[in-house]
């Protein structure tokens, strides 16, 4: 179903939400004080306007409360971001998403209310960290309270050493196999009898110590 989005602040990240935004057929507004990021957007996305985010005037002329939600990439100046973030808000926008230039300016915009906040740099560093760390990690989310979402590789190595769900040892709470992919095939909730084999994918949720642990073994 199409919805409704505006992107504020052209910058490479902002640019790039747009263009997949618009590519998964929603309707995406796109915002920058610069005409040469807005030009180069125009013809790709729903529409583009130039216009100064820390104007608060041109902000409600926009109608943006109009919109399903609205993201903020003004990366010019953690003042600029936050006084269009502070503007959006008294004009309640549905939901207000924010990038966050620093770990200060992620505490301001929290101060502020800004309901999602993305740091970008950091969330890679995070994520690069743990492939490099453990080669076979492929993918994860953390869920908080130190609860993640871990998709892993299934290596000759691991598999060597076990041969079913049950030989992985992962049968406390604290740690479990929710899904398995092979053979082309998702297993949602595999039972621990199901051979594994490498070359597959696993997908664990848990306590990050316990998969840290688990992935030694990788």
């Amino acid at each position: 179903m199409s919805r409704q989005f505006a992107v504020i602040g052209l910058g490479y990240f902002g640019s790039t939400v747009a263009l997949e935004l618009h590519r998964q057929k929603h309707e995406v507004l796109g915002v920058d004080r610069d005409e040469r990021r807005v030009d180069r957007l125009a013809e790709h996305i729903t529409q583009a306007v130039i216009a100064d985010p820390t104007d608060q005037k041109a902000l409600q002329e926009l109608n943006l409360s109009e919109f399903n939600a609205v993201l903020v990439d003004v990366d010019d100046s953690i003042e600029a971001s936050m006084m269009t973030t502070l503007y959006l808000k008294e004009l309640k926008v549905k939901e207000l998403w924010v990038k966050a230039l620093s770990d200060d300016h992620h505490k301001l915009l929290s101060y502020i209310g800004a309901d999602r906040i993305i740091h970008p740099e950091y969330d890679i560093g995070i994520r690069v960290a743990e492939s490099l760390s453990y080669h076979a990690v492929m993918d994860f989310i953390h869920l908080g309270d130190q609860q993640y979402v871990v998709e892993i590789e299934l290596t000759e190595r691991l598999v060597s050493s076990c041969n079913t769900i049950d030989d992985l040892g992962l049968k406390n709470e604290k740690a479990r196999v929710v899904g398995l992919k092979q053979d082309g095939k998702l297993h949602c909730s595999p039972t621990g009898d199901m051979e594994i084999q490498a070359g597959g994918q696993l997908i664990l949720m848990g306590e990050l110590d316990i998969l840290r642990q688990f992935g030694d073994k990788l």
